[in-house]
């Protein structure tokens, strides 16, 4: 079994060196480490350069002739992963020590995953916690609240995104289906959507990193002070809660539109190979039960929307 990290760099001489050390001092050894530069003028070249020499064989570094955007530069690491797992990484992050063994344990547990993506404390520039929040709070992943199984089409079609590429880890054959990333949907995002269509993502629910907020990050939650408040809005969408103002109701009814809008667009990815018509057939129920409820309950506010969407072209079938 060969194990390797697929890892993008720009301009993080800052942080590189703590997080290739974490990586390279895991209780199960990782073969090799792939990282795409996308054109750093920084120390960052400098940096692992010194730590590919201390660590012969093990870090294979490929420096872009042109910026290529974290998505892309992603899309080109995972290719040139040659591991039956593929763990992704950012360059500002702490791995804990068992962080590879936790994700292996729950690939043996469950034979047909084909990803695990995991929790993650938050810290600051000097890797100090931030608090007790962890990455799910910030992005309303309310695992322990969840019905289990978790239909995680429901919480990311609502919801949005809840898998942090950072924490993700892949089957090889993963690569397979998941190439040509467009820059309009990020990498991790893409990544999980398709496993989820497939009933192959699974996760820990342990924190095995430590996510860096900094200024300089190019994607993450650089504002998460001003979005994380876990409000009834998050739960009514997330079915922890009903709605019961006009207000709620309409809010939660473009969110299942939304599922059933993205159900239908995955029709189109025939390489999943996946049934997708029970779903979206569920998911149009669904949001024609709730509209039913929100026209009994409000008749005449729910009739001056609907001409309103009609006039604007919104939420067609």
């Amino acid at each position: 079994m060969k194990l390797s990290v697929a890892m993008c760099t720009y301009n993080g001489d800052k942080f590189i060196a703590s997080q290739l050390s974490s990586i390279l001092d895991q209780t199960i050894p990782i073969d090799d480490i792939v990282i795409c530069d996308d054109g750093s003028n920084d120390k960052t070249l400098e940096i692992i350069s010194r730590i590919q020499q201390e660590n012969p064989n093990k870090i294979n570094l490929f420096r872009n002739p042109v910026n290529l955007g974290s998505t892309k530069n992603f899309e080109k690491a995972i290719d040139l992963c040659s591991g039956d797992y593929i763990f992704l990484a950012d360059q500002d992050d702490i791995w804990k020590k068992d962080k590879v063994q936790k994700i292996l344990d729950v690939f043996d547990q469950n034979p047909n995953a084909e990803g695990v993506f995991s929790n993650a404390d938050l810290i600051d520039e000097n890797s100090n916690l931030i608090s007790s929040m962890t990455i799910w709070d910030t992005v309303f992943f309310l695992e322990k609240e969840l019905p289990k199984p978790i239909d995680f089409f429901n919480v990311v079609s609502k919801n949005g995104n809840i898998v942090t590429g950072a924490t993700l880890c892949i089957r090889k054959h993963v690569k397979d289906f998941i190439t040509n990333f467009k820059d309009d949907v990020l990498h991790d995002e893409k990544i999980a959507t398709l496993l989820i269509l497939r009933k192959s993502l699974y996760y820990s629910s342990e924190n095995l990193i430590s996510y860096r907020i900094h200024n300089k990050q190019q994607v993450g939650m650089k504002n998460m002070y001003k979005l994380v408040h876990k409000n009834r809005m998050k739960r009514i969408i997330l079915d922890l809660e009903k709605p019961s103002s006009f207000l709620e109701y309409r809010h939660l009814s473009k969110k299942k539109y939304l599922k059933f809008h993205k159900s239908k667009k995955y029709q189109k990815f025939n390489s999943i190979k996946i049934d997708i018509q029970d779903l979206i057939t569920k998911s149009h129920t669904e949001f024609h039960d709730l509209n039913i409820k929100m026209k009994l309950k409000f008749p005449i506010r729910y009739r001056f929307v609907m001409i309103s969407d009609r006039l604007l072209g919104k939420r067609k079938k």
